[in-house]
């Protein structure tokens, strides 16, 4: 029988995925897979039109090492090969597609042979010892002192590395940084700990305020005969005040100007002014002043003049008064102690003697601090600052308030660090602590130190045994809000919303209270996804968002007044403009040019931050589209520009991935509000998709990403998560457990508290390998 070429291959595909299969089932079996019987015919079948027989697209020849030992070493190769077939980036669309078993069987084999991950023994990584950053540091210090004051928003902007700024590897400690720590600590602890009373308030009046005979407005201090000028004082509480007056004068007949000061219903008292008026004396008087107002009289009585005076010095005697200043209570007492005071010290009461309380103190505080219990040593050297502040003369609380300010300036508060048993063997894996694991919980989820649950588990050694109604709780608490702010509003890219600025002569409704309604809505979205345990699938198409009337107005939703925000359902008709985050006014807004959108940009935002598949950098070499558009082409369209500029081949590879999507997001201008037509013309918002899916429109856009890239958007939110809970980037070895946490996601239904406890559970949470 004459077999035809269509019944041969037919024959020899049959043939390759029996092989893929058994292969597979000896991987799960255990058994080593083979280079050579197992995953080369899929590379000669499925990649070498491009990479091999000759071909070396991107640089990357297959069939060109002299050996299978100079293969399996080239790491950076095979992880770019792994990235490409997971996100099926690799074939191109126009090329003969691998089924999910042959991208199984290839990856399986990258993990065993190349990067050597051992499923039944995964390298958990390590974490480098970081520092609190600027929003941890804020909330640390509001939930171990008690008062929310912000002491870091005037440190230097952290660093960010990976897209986050809790970033352990970029996270440097400057002496500008050391200098603002110590005043931060001092200034907090002086709030929260009060051993002296409060400084006297000082009021200060100048010429401005003053008053002539009768209370006729007096233009200046300056007496050129016998008269008065007064002030009125106001005094809030009672008690002894200073008044202090400004004055100069000049002599005549060798005597200076005599001044008298009277307060009303008060002493009374004349000074010689003996100093001119570019030099003036300070003159004081004190008094006992009762809440109220309070005249204050300056009078010049000895007036004279003598124009024949052989002296010109001599000729004119004056008075000027340039300022009066109030100064008090002076005999302000030492206020009670505060509720924050009491509960610093609480931990000392009914301890015994003065040092033994101070020692109670500083222990349950440091405890809290360093976020794990305090030796006997570390208190010994605390209680060093605490004797030597008691031999200085310093009261009971000083010397305390003195340890606090050292503990809060120690690398244990300051840095994120974890005890290991054997810090120096890079092969050592183990569980990290249970006071570590608080740690790593509450700086994941609120950005801020364990709270004393937390630490009491871990001290019981009952938090790993109670994680799951830990983390209930924990993400039903109010801090939970933190997530939104610090992860979301990084992930997103949202805090750049503050820094955009749209052209207001475009886009005259544009101003401050639309910049910070576009925030509130993304962030209230996200938080009502965490707080409701929502689907996460909903980030890319729902029909329900977040506005006040501000924004409303820019959507055009009826119906919403006032500045609180609350959820809406849309209509039909809206949900053709709005649904999911690509269609929120912050991220159109901060993708695009302060005159115009960019759809460059908005595509590579979406690859990079919803697909988790951003393109490479260009090169800096390569023409930008404006220059491409010179001559007959700067007439075109937007559309066709890109088109041409697609024709070189060096911008096809990224520009191919990233248009279709911004394309799809053009029916919204730069500050993303609708938009049907622009310059005259109708909006064409279709496209066609890396991977070959079409669509028209945003709604359908929308719903091709929430149903078809689904897998790619849970494999890009479990990486961002995970970056962010860890504090560092991936690394080749990390592939293992995003996998299992995309698995669990979508064995939870793709609930967003399945994400989080996903990534609580994974092995590079809950365990690390020494530093070596």
């Amino acid at each position: 029988m004459k077999i035809n070429s269509l019944g041969i291959q037919l024959v020899l595909v049959g043939a390759l995925i029996v092989a893929i299969g058994l292969a597979l089932w000896r991987s799960m079996e255990g058994e080593r897979l083979s280079y050579g019987l197992d995953v080369e015919p899929v590379l000669i079948e499925r990649c070498y039109d491009c990479h091999g027989d000759g071909m070396d697209k991107g640089g990357i020849a297959l069939d060109e090492y002299a050996d299978e030992l100079e293969l399996v070493s080239d790491k950076k190769m095979w992880a770019a090969v792994y990235d490409n077939l997971e996100k099926h980036l690799m074939p191109p669309p126009d090329k003969s597609q691998p089924g999910s078993d042959e991208r199984e069987l290839v990856i399986a084999w990258i993990e065993s042979e190349v990067f050597k991950l051992d499923a039944k023994h995964p390298d958990p990584g390590k974490v480098t010892i970081r520092r609190l950053n600027r929003e941890e540091y804020n909330n640390t210090m509001r939930d171990l002192i008690g008062l929310d004051l912000r002491p870091a928003d005037s440190f230097p902007e952290d660093d960010t590395g990976y897209g986050f700024d809790n970033i352990g590897d970029v996270l440097s400690l400057s002496p500008v940084l050391m200098e603002r720590y110590l005043k931060a600590s001092g200034d907090v602890l002086n709030q929260a700990i009060v051993t002296e009373a409060a400084a006297p308030e000082v009021l200060l009046y100048n010429e401005n305020k003053f008053k002539g005979r009768k209370g006729k407005p007096n233009k200046s201090g300056d007496l050129s005969s016998n008269g008065t000028v007064a002030v009125r004082l106001k005094v809030a509480d009672p008690g002894k005040y200073q008044i202090a007056i400004l004055a100069g004068g000049s002599p005549a007949k060798k005597q200076w100007p005599l001044m008298k000061v009277k307060l009303q219903n008060g002493p009374a008292k004349d000074f010689r002014v003996t100093t001119n008026r570019n030099n003036p004396q300070a003159f004081v008087i004190e008094a006992e002043m009762k809440s109220g107002e309070h005249w204050v009289e300056m009078t010049f009585s000895n007036d004279y003049y003598d124009p024949k005076a052989k002296d010109p010095r001599q000729r004119d005697r004056n008075l000027s008064v340039l300022s009066v200043k109030l100064t008090g209570p002076l005999d302000r007492p030492v206020p009670a102690p505060s509720e924050v005071q009491l509960k610093l010290f609480a931990a000392g009461e009914g301890k015994g003697s003065e040092p033994e309380r101070a020692r109670e103190v500083v222990r349950a505080f440091a405890r809290r601090a360093f976020r794990r219990p305090v030796s006997e040593q570390d208190l010994k050297g605390l209680m060093g600052f605490y004797e030597m502040a008691r031999q200085q003369g310093e009261g009971f609380e000083a010397g305390v308030r003195l340890v606090m300010q050292a503990v809060l300036m120690s690398p244990h508060f300051l840095f994120r660090g974890e005890i290991q048993p054997d810090p120096d063997n890079e092969k050592s894996i183990h569980e990290v602590d249970e006071y570590a694991l608080a740690s790593r919980l509450s700086y994941f989820l609120w950005s801020t130190m364990p709270d004393d649950e937390l630490l009491n588990m871990a001290e019981r050694g009952a938090l790993r045994k109670d994680l799951d109604a830990q983390l209930d709780r924990m993400l039903a608490d109010d801090k939970i809000s933190a997530l939104s702010r610090n992860f979301a509003g990084q992930w997103l890219q949202l805090r750049n919303l503050k820094i955009v600025s749209p052209d207001q002569k475009k886009f005259k409704q544009w101003d401050e209270a639309l910049r910070a309604a576009m925030l509130g809505e993304t962030e209230h979205f996200f938080a009502s996804i965490v707080d409701e345990n929502r689907n996460i699938l909903e980030m890319l198409d729902t029909d329900y968002t977040f506005v006040n009337e501000r924004l409303a107005r820019h959507y055009r939703i009826p119906g919403v007044k006032g500045e609180a925000f609350r959820r809406v359902k849309l209509s039909e008709g809206l949900q053709r403009q709005r649904g999911g985050l690509l269609t929120q006014a912050s991220i159109l807004t901060i993708t695009s040019n302060p005159t115009r959108t960019s759809l460059v940009k908005r595509g590579n935002w979406v690859l990079e931050n919803i697909l988790g598949s951003p393109p490479p950098p260009p090169p800096p070499d390569l023409p930008s589209l404006e220059e491409s558009a010179k001559g007959d082409n700067k007439n075109k369209s937007l559309r066709q520009q890109l088109e041409i500029h697609r024709e070189d081949t060096m911008c096809a590879s990224c520009h191919n991935r990233m248009d279709p999507i911004g394309f799809g997001l053009e029916s919204y201008n730069a500050i993303g509000a609708w938009q049907d037509e622009e310059g005259g013309k109708a909006i064409d918002a279709s496209g066609v998709l890396y991977t070959g899916e079409s669509f028209d429109g945003p709604a359908q856009m929308r719903r091709l990403l929430a149903n078809g890239k689904k897998d790619a958007f849970v494999r890009c939110l479990s990486e961002m998560m995970l970056i962010y809970a860890l504090g560092r980037g991936m690394e080749y070895y990390d592939k293992p457990a995003l996998r299992e946490i995309a698995s669990k996601v979508e064995q939870g239904e793709y609930r967003m508290h399945e994400l989080i406890k996903a990534v609580v559970r994974s092995t590079p949470f809950q365990q690390r390998r020494g530093d070596g």
